[in-house]
């Protein structure tokens, strides 16, 4: 199975699944397309494409085929997901990590869930083991009692059966110093713009990679964050909700002049802010892979495992720190729920619980006043 990019007629980037005999995967490409036409977004259709092509390598392994099977080869898709030799005849004697996180295979699972939906939809399919995988349970998806549960505590809803356990973390946040050693790094002007920008606006790499010239506003030192839809170098705003204005300071506005200055020549003939600065395609659009290798080089320069959406982490989870109410790093983020917000950011660290204790243990402790007697300042 192998997974190839194509260019559609309007010039956008597709993604079709091929199977080992060079043949397109029918149900998958008719998927696909009904994805694109309802409007999913480009790294969307890449990642059920990548998805399908590991369930289908799968059903290839077992020797079924797509519309023949049940709940019990989709439990064991599940474990083969969690195989480090990715063989359904091949297993460690000894125990091994798994190879894919839990909220990993979670997200794979959902995608063939998603795929199958489809099929019942659309075709006389018999099995429907999109309903199979579900069950219906009385009260709240949340899992506690929330304002409005006397309301809802007699509606149904659907519950995933085959989904694994995914243990709470924190976003992946850097310390000062460590943005500051990858910023001094840097090889060049290009580079420290650009983490200082995904430092100080929080902004996603795609939206950075998406920025034209006119969406800075030098004396109003603001960012206009706008959906342009899918740009040549495959950029594009995530969510309906990612268009925004980001407040930034006036040294952020200086550096970003200084680069201009500095590489966008009268050769330049784009309106992206960052361009490549050498090799053969010099001064076109920079693109995910460009990021991709400026972040191996610095984790491999400064031993600091990093990359580009740690430092919105850092930013927003900052932001929180400073006292920031919700619904303001909401806004700052582009996120498209409230909820999202505060289940990502609004949890408080060890360090933080150990501050606020060493504030109150000199107010809480008990002072003896004589013996045998005690008071409470």
């Amino acid at each position: 199975m192998k997974v190839e990019m194509v260019l559609t007629k309007d010039g956008k980037t597709r993604y079709i699944l091929l199977n080992n005999k060079g043949e397109l995967v029918e149900p998958v490409i008719k998927f696909l397309k009904f994805k694109d036409n309802s409007g999913s977004a480009r790294e969307t259709l890449r990642a059920y494409c990548h998805h399908l092509k590991l369930y289908f390598e799968f059903l290839e392994q077992k020797g079924l085929l797509y519309y023949d099977l049940g709940i019990d080869e989709m439990a064991e898709f599940m474990r083969w997901l969690q195989n480090p030799h990715a063989s359904v005849k091949v297993f460690s004697i000894s125990p091994r990590a798994p190879i894919r996180k839990p909220n990993t295979i979670n997200t794979i699972m959902t995608a063939i869930e998603v795929f199958y939906d489809y099929l019942n939809r659309h075709v006389d399919y018999s099995i429907k083991l999109s309903d199979r995988l579900k069950r219906q349970m009385m009260g709240s998806r949340r899992g506690f009692k929330d304002f409005l549960y006397h309301i809802n505590k007699d509606k149904l809803f659907n519950k995933k059966i085959l989904k694994l356990k995914v243990a709470k973390s924190r976003p992946k946040t850097l310390p000062k110093k460590d943005i500051s050693l990858l910023i001094e790094s840097c090889s060049n002007l290009r580079d420290e713009f650009l983490l200082h920008l995904l430092w100080e606006s929080g902004m996603r790499i795609g939206e950075s990679l998406a920025l034209w010239l006119e969406d800075f506003e030098i004396d109003g030192r603001r960012i206009h964050i706008r959906d342009r839809g899918e740009l040549s170098n495959l950029a594009e705003i995530k969510t309906v909700h990612s268009p925004r204005t980001l407040d930034v300071s006036a040294d952020l506005m200086n550096m970003y002049l200084d680069y201009i200055t500095e590489f966008h020549m009268d050769e330049v003939d784009t309106n992206h802010v960052f361009i490549k600065i050498s090799g053969k395609n010099k001064y076109q659009p920079l693109e995910y892979g460009d990021i991709t290798s400026l972040f191996k080089r610095l984790s491999k320069k400064t031993e600091i495992q990093v990359n580009p959406h740690m430092f919105r982490h850092t930013h927003l989870d900052s932001l929180r720190k400073l006292g920031w109410a919700p619904e303001l790093v909401q806004k700052r983020a582009g996120h498209a729920n409230y909820q999202t917000t505060v289940q990502e950011y609004y949890h408080v660290t060890d360090e933080e619980v150990r501050e606020a204790w060493e504030k109150t243990e000199v107010r809480i402790l008990l002072n003896k006043a004589k013996k045998g007697a005690v008071k409470i300042d």
